[in-house]
């Protein structure tokens, strides 16, 4: 009796290229491995197996090929071909807002906001001083953020929702000039340049859809370097009113992110407009001392609005923070130009998702 070997040829050409994403998430709608693949056919020649056996191998065999005709097709038919440089500019999107500093948070502060599809988890090293009387203002920022949302993403499977992780590390220098105004107001202008790491998964159900590495066959742009250039605007105003110090800081940034040697991203590029507006409050606690010095009662409050592309990734167009913490009064100390250190707890809340950030602060 002839036998069939009944077999499945996948042309798995697209390996040896750079696909958009991952080209392939069903590998093979048969698990027949190379040996099975070929049927038993001499226990139909001995006859050692019955008719019901026989039967039964047949409607196996009949089950896999229908498994295959009607098996879900493959992401890679729904990938459109501007798919990579859509992934970039997204991506590029996440790592701007990390880049950007938020002054509605401390100078050192990590954050945690979670929500029904996404979470959000930052920590921000941030810090600003005047380094000669002359009105010259120089700015810092060390970031670290991780951001899993789950997107549509109509470039990769239109109407399909992919589960991405970013996670980002940025670097932002600022140089500015502050011009003091009537009434206690100030205006500094600033410019500022970024460089950051984005590294990035994403998973259509429960399939990876591209990889963490750069150097990977299977995905370019879910791991990208990047570069920012951009200038921020700000408007601040310290005030004695009774016994309350208070802070009022207006601050609008812009930053152009671009990847850096990144051919399959095309012409990728990704914008970070944030508008901060900020308030603090401190009271002085008489009587009450830590460590022997003077301390004060914090209170303040912030507002983030998103545009552009941030509002997009984010899913939001703003977060807002309240905080409430104590502040140490360090003059006595003698530490080099810090007047006083604080430490805060501020919830976080925004349009899909809310939290809490704790973070230390200096006062120069």
């Amino acid at each position: 009796m002839a036998s069939n070997c009944w077999f499945m040829n996948f042309d798995k050409s697209w390996m040896t290229h750079k696909p958009v994403f991952l080209a392939s998430i069903y590998d093979s709608a048969i698990p027949f491995n190379a040996k099975s693949c070929i049927l038993e056919t001499r226990a139909d020649k001995l006859g050692r197996f019955s008719a019901r056996t026989r039967a039964l191998r047949s409607f196996l065999v009949c089950i896999a090929l229908l498994t295959s005709c009607f098996a879900p097709p493959s992401a890679a038919q729904d990938i459109k071909p501007d798919a990579s440089e859509a992934a970039a500019r997204a991506a590029l999107s996440v790592l701007g807002i990390a880049a950007t500093p938020n002054e509605t948070l401390p100078s050192f502060s990590f954050l945690r906001a979670t929500g029904n599809t996404k979470s959000l988890r930052s920590t921000q090293l941030r810090g600003g001083y005047l380094p000669f009387d002359n009105g010259l203002y120089i700015e810092g920022l060390a970031a670290y953020q991780k951001y899993n949302p789950v997107l549509l993403f109509p470039e990769i499977a239109p109407g399909t929702k992919v589960d991405v992780t970013w996670a980002s590390v940025a670097a932002t220098v600022g140089i500015g000039w502050e011009f003091p105004l009537p009434n206690d107001w100030t205006i500094r202008p600033a410019g500022h340049l970024s460089l950051g790491h984005v590294a990035g998964d994403a998973f259509l159900d429960g399939f990876e859809v591209f990889s963490i590495r750069s150097d990977s066959s299977q995905a370019v742009d879910g791991d990208l370097t990047a570069f920012g250039v951009g200038a921020s605007l700000s408007i601040i105003r310290e005030a004695q009113i009774g016994l309350w110090q208070s802070e009022y800081r207006i601050r609008q940034t812009y930053l152009e992110f671009y990847p850096i040697n990144e051919p399959l991203a095309g012409n990728a590029e990704a914008n970070s407009n944030q508008t901060n507006l900020f308030t603090r409050y401190r009271y002085p606690l008489y009587g009450v001392r830590f460590f022997h010095l003077p301390t004060k009662l914090v209170l303040d409050s912030g507002l983030v609005f998103y545009h552009g592309d941030g509002a997009n990734v984010l899913d939001t167009e703003w977060l807002a923070t309240a905080g409430v913490g104590i502040e140490i009064e360090t003059d006595q100390t003698g530490l080099p130009g810090v007047r006083a250190g604080r430490i805060m707890l501020n919830g976080v809340v925004a349009e899909k998702f809310d939290g809490f950030s704790i973070g230390l602060g200096l006062r120069f």
